[in-house]
């Protein structure tokens, strides 16, 4: 196949109807084919053109992965646009000084980046607005190998950020030869298709790329994208989802290893030598349960693998695929083959094409079409790139390797991060780490060269547990090492978490180093939220403390799912629920928070009807609601409808946002909608209204029996589900929210969270807010006035009468201030007031 640039490849792939990205941020699904991606693509290089951007003019990525990322990617792409994709997690200083530095005449930004008075800094889109609609020609930009498409900048430590300089025909040297292998195999792939990647790769990073943009791809495979990165979210998005291949660096198996571990006790013992690999299924089966019995690789990038972490899940029967490879480099430079046989520890053998060959000194070189021409320069300092090459063609990756008689790679460490003891000998600080994070006790650990005098000693700096004594560890640790490896002092870091880069999560050695040098000083408290702070945001003004109950703070079920996510946010933990709900005080949350809730994590539970959405229930819910149930509604309800040309135009689904007056609320609404609205609502009711049939210990068989029926009534006839109030279950209900959404379903909320008494409309609570923003769909304003007339709350009987359902203009809810979103939802319920008396 002819590939003389990238575009020749979108061009190929874009055709295809098949599903290309998926998007699930915890709440919501979103699936968009390739031929939507590639139309997109178009409409989103029409827009740029409009907007005055031309051939080689830059656009700054700044966001978090999405499939509008890698859609205006390609809309970049084929206009000749350059794009400069920078970490979601670096600070908005960093990009300005990116910004600055290439002159960049358009930035786009995610949901996740923080950005404090950054709109008004030139240009800014975001992707969130990026329009799934659009379509337009493919843009008349000729374009050549040689042209640049990216400018990635590696540096965002040092005080001037440096850019590596990405062509078309870096990227081909890497896509042209794994195509090539992968067509060989594709047609074994045909019985597992479609083959599911779940990339935690940033696609700042040009590996997460690759394996979003060009891999899969090949094999016509669909690729997942999620914010949560939750050792608990992530397995069972992999299971839910039937995940293939989950694409990550090392720290995140790292971290499903120890989840799985806590788990699955089991899981830590090795398999007796020999075990065959049917065998080694059957013994981990639980663990291969968890992960789903589709998911059957690893591919892990972007920093260097332990190889007990290696082993670990290759024992477990999983396949685990290694490369090596720089940004420089576009960036693949060896990969370890799936299909054939594999040797512990090392990164494969180099891709065709590329040269690799070990210096005098160990480090490792490599030549090919993939290495860039150079770090980038402005045009007023000096023409053309910075050169990275030497005289013969060779980049110096500045990493320390050695190769076997059969070719492949094995990476011994960073040659400037290399410790050079008195005795002349080498210490690679990896080698040390792992005697270290071997020993129980130790959470993490930083090797480090440190000046004594005269001479450099190896130092460690370690995170223990609580309780765990450094210089036990050490001894247990030096005990495994060489002489000349072993440990000569030691320090204890302070804050939690060694610091790491953004996105590769490489340990910024420099940074660790200076803080010993610096006489290993107590480190500035992070800054962030506190729990305290978390719930600031709902305490209405009033005045805290650790004995103020949350019943004192008025929340509703879906302020306790606000506040819940806020704190997985914060603590990066997952909340059993269940705890969450028993919860009483301040107090309470706090010790919540810094309990170990690993081995306390409780499924979620089961009680939301999914049987009430097949078709024979919908034919049947269809016609009684046609044939008695709505005629009887309206019989009472005397109706009169404003409003409905809101809904033409919208194709579905909203969340409607409506006042709550009365138990004929649901029916009076539904009677009030066009047919095909209708037919595709769901109704959120009370769950603790149906107490005896979810709980009935404690009530009668009569109580039991009449709310079952209830219950079963409403899910039938009304497509009801139910929202937890006091109970846990709150954040599973969104979720079941996101997947009627993703359904094509709309959803009926009554944002007050209790009937009125006086007709008088209360408070918004702040989950209308969160639910429009993070389910990403329209709400449309709905104001009920006279229902409470004819059933009013204290009544057992309907008194016939007149009633108003006005339909308001549908609101795109953005941003994560869910209490402000709900207020601007309920001022548009209020405006919808009648002019005149309804009774």
């Amino acid at each position: 196949m002819q590939r003389d640039t990238l575009i020749d490849f979108f061009r190929d792939v874009t055709t295809s109807r098949d599903e290309f990205l998926v998007y699930d941020d915890g709440y919501r699904r979103r699936r968009y084919t390739y031929e939507q991606v590639g139309r997109a693509a178009r409409g989103f290089a029409a827009r740029l053109a409009a907007a005055g951007l031309r051939k080689d003019d830059t656009v700054v990525f700044w966001g978090e992965n999405r499939p509008e990322w890698v859609a205006c990617y390609w809309g970049c792409l084929i206009s000749g646009l350059v794009v400069v994709p920078i970490d979601y997690r670096s600070s908005p200083d960093f990009v300005a000084k990116v910004r600055g530095i290439v002159g960049a005449r358009l930035t786009l930004i995610g949901d996740d980046v923080k950005t404090p008075g950054f709109e008004t800094a030139g240009e800014v889109w975001p992707f969130a607005e990026f329009d799934w609609n659009a379509d337009g020609p493919m843009p008349a930009v000729t374009a050549s190998r040689d042209d640049v498409t990216q400018i990635v900048f590696t540096s965002g430590a040092t005080a001037e950020p440096k850019g590596v300089v990405i062509r078309h025909r870096n990227i081909l040297a890497n896509i042209v030869p794994v195509e090539r292998e992968i067509a060989r195999y594709r047609r074994y792939a045909r019985p597992v298709h479609p083959i599911r990647f779940l990339n935690l790769l940033p696609l700042s990073h040009l590996f997460g790329q690759a394996m979003a943009t060009s891999v899969p791809p090949m094999l016509r495979g669909t690729v997942v994208f999620t914010r949560s990165l939750n050792p608990h979210d992530v397995i069972g998005l992999i299971r839910a989802r039937r995940v293939s291949v989950l694409v990550c660096v090392p720290k995140i198996l790292d971290v499903l290893r120890e989840h799985v571990i806590r788990a699955i006790p089991e899981s830590a013992q090795a398999p007796p030598p020999g075990t065959s690999i049917p065998a080694r299924w059957w013994r981990y089966r639980r663990v291969h349960s968890a992960f789903g019995l589709k998911f059957w690789a690893f591919v892990v990038g972007a920093a260097p693998l332990a190889p007990e972490l290696e082993e670990f899940w290759r024992r477990m029967g999983f396949v685990v695929i290694q490369g090596y490879g720089l940004t420089e480099t576009a960036p693949i430079v060896t990969l370890n083959h799936p299909f054939r046989r594999r040797k512990e520890g090392s990164v494969g053998t180099p891709i065709a094409g590329v040269e690799v060959q070990i210096a005098g000194d160990g480090e490792i070189l490599v030549r090919g079409e993939n290495v860039t021409s150079g770090y980038y320069r402005p045009q007023a300092e000096a023409p053309g790139p910075q050169p990275v090459i030497d005289a013969d063609g060779w980049l110096h990756t500045g990493d320390i390797g050695e190769r076997d008689a059969e070719g492949r790679l094995y990476i011994r460490g960073r040659k400037k991060e290399m410790i050079v003891t008195p005795e002349g000998l080498n210490v690679f600080p990896e080698d040390v780490e792992r005697a270290l994070t071997g020993v129980p006790g130790v959470r993490d650990a930083a090797v480090v060269g440190v000046a004594a005098g005269g001479e450099e000693r190896v130092h460690a700096v370690l995170v223990l547990d609580p309780g765990i004594d450094a210089s036990g560890v050490v001894r247990e640790a030096n005990a495994r090492l060489q002489d000349h490896q072993r440990i000569r002092g030691t320090s204890v870091w302070p804050d939690g978490d060694l610091p790491r880069t953004e996105g590769t999560r490489k340990l910024r050695r420099g940074a660790i180093r200076a803080w010993v040098a610096s006489g290993g000083q107590p480190l500035e408290p992070a800054g962030g939220d506190t729990v305290e702070s978390l719930i600031a945001r709902f305490t209405r003004g009033r005045d805290v403390s650790g004995a103020t109950t949350l019943d004192e703070l008025g929340l509703t079920s879906l302020d306790r799912v606000e506040l819940m996510v806020a704190l997985e946010d914060r603590f990066q933990t997952r909340v059993d629920e269940a705890r969450f709900a028993d919860a009483r005080s301040v107090d309470d949350l706090r010790r919540l928070m810094t309990a170990d809730l690993a081995h306390e994590e409780a499924e979620p539970p089961g009680d939301f009807p999914t049987w009430n959405r097949s078709w024979p229930v919908r034919t049947v819910r269809r016609l009684s609601q046609a044939i008695w149930i709505l005629p009887l509604a309206r019989l009472v309800a005397w109706m009169r409808v404003d409003g409905l040309e809101h809904l033409e135009g919208i194709d579905g689904p909203v969340v409607f946002a409506s006042n709550h007056q009365s138990h004929l609320d649901v029916p009076v609404i539904l009677a009030a909608l066009p047919g095909r609205w209708r037919a595709r609502v769901a109704p959120a009711m009370l769950k603790e209204f149906f107490a005896a049939h979810f709980h009935p210990g404690g009530h009668t068989w009569r109580q039991r029996f009449t709310n079952s029926l209830n219950y079963y009534f409403a899910c039938f006839y009304f497509n009801g589900f139910p929202i937890p109030q006091r109970e846990a279950g709150a954040r599973h209900t969104l979720r079941y929210m996101g997947d009627l959404v993703s359904g094509g379903w709309s959803i009926l909320l009554f944002p007050e969270g209790v009937r009125g008494r006086t007709g008088v409309i209360q408070t918004f609570r702040g989950g209308i807010g969160m639910i429009g923003s993070r389910l990403d769909v329209p709400v449309v304003p709905v104001r009920l006035d006279g229902v409470d007339g004819v059933l009013h709350q204290s009544w057992r009987m309907v008194r016939p009468g007149r009633v108003r359902v006005a339909f308001g203009a549908p609101l795109r809810l953005r941003g994560e201030n869910y209490a402000a979103l709900a207020t601007q939802v309920e001022a548009q319920v209020r405006a919808l007031a009648p002019t005149n008396t309804i009774r």
